[in-house]
């Protein structure tokens, strides 16, 4: 296959390589992608692609040929290598331009394979049975990255400093539209404290009932491990609460003298049991009897299989909840 100095494809265009790409080493690395399995050609493709630019085989302004060249080349379908074009530039790997093709970027650096070689390797699996991981294949990663890029692209620079603490205030303000339309929470945006994740919003929680007198908390038995775990970090104890079948059951709660307790209503774990809609009213009442506090981790709340949508509890009681 030889250049030509028309772009084939409207922004892809081998630019001033002059000869077959076919003999240089870099394109090597993704014969052995093309050739895998059907269902995982297209990972396979970008995950090449991508550590020929990291292991500097393909280095910076390196002009990359048009989608259908590569493709032919490749024995794979155009579609495949637009797409590994695409991901690889939103994720700032590559660079595009009207007329002017796809390069390989100046600000990755090869140095960064590394970084990689030090993570730990773990074998491949064809299925992950792991509790509580979604299909993370189907993650819209293009998307992502290049929502990303756009977001930061347009942000002030003011906005690069040091945030409010909280979050964002167009964050903040979004999330609690979202909680709103999604969960039936109710929000204020001046309310809402973004964090990193549950360990962090419940390692933060524990410290302000640590603040306000309390000794220990009452946790789901079964429950998740990592809540004793997390308040026991703040210095606070946590008392195994039991189940039945509709939730958490209230007459070991009231006799445990319990002013705050975790609960997963949506979707406990590990049972998967949604509390009924007698026991979240009845353990909204024992929360205003005992003048208790409950946090609800919305555990899974989105994914429902074999039931109707149920709303967050905090919508029912925004003040105890």
């Amino acid at each position: 296959m030889t250049s030509s100095g028309t772009n084939s494809t409207g922004g892809e265009g081998r630019g001033d390589s002059g000869g077959p790409h076919s003999a240089s080493p870099a394109w090597e690395l993704l014969l052995p992608a093309a050739a895998g399995p059907v269902r995982g050609r297209g990972r396979a493709l970008q995950s090449a692609l991508r550590e020929a630019v990291r292991s500097g085989r393909l280095v910076a302004a390196t002009r990359l040929p048009s989608s259908r060249e590569l493709a032919a080349d490749l024995g794979v379908s155009r579609g495949l290598v637009t797409e590994a074009y695409e991901q690889l530039t939103a994720e700032g790997y590559l660079r595009s331009g009207q007329g002017a093709g796809t390069w390989v970027s100046g600000g990755v650096r090869a140095a960064a394979r590394s970084v990689r070689d030090l993570a730990p390797r773990t074998p491949g699996a064809r299925v992950d049975f792991r509790p509580g991981v979604p299909d993370l294949s189907l993650f819209p990663r293009a998307t992502w990255a290049a929502t990303q890029r756009a977001v930061l692209g347009r942000l002030p620079h003011a906005s690069l400093g040091y945030p409010d603490p909280r979050g964002l205030p167009e964050l903040r303000e979004a999330l609690a539209g979202l909680l709103a339309r999604r969960r039936g929470v109710v929000a204020d945006p001046e309310r809402l404290v973004v964090c990193s994740g549950v360990a962090q919003a419940t390692t933060l929680l524990g410290f302000v009932l640590r603040e306000q007198g309390l000794a220990s908390v009452g946790v789901e038995d079964p429950g998740s491990p990592e809540h004793a775990s997390l308040f026991a970090a703040t210095g606070l104890g946590a008392t195994p609460l039991p189940l039945d079948g509709e939730g958490l059951a209230l007459g070991p709660l009231r006799r445990s003298g319990a002013r705050a307790v975790v609960t997963t209503p949506a979707h406990q774990f590990p049972t998967g049991i949604a509390y009924s809609a007698e026991r979240r009213r009845g353990l909204l009442d024992w929360a205003r009897e005992a003048d208790a506090v409950i946090m609800e981790d919305d555990y899974d709340g989105d994914f429902r299989y074999d039931r109707a949508p149920v709303g967050a509890l905090q919508g029912l009681d925004p003040e105890r909840v």
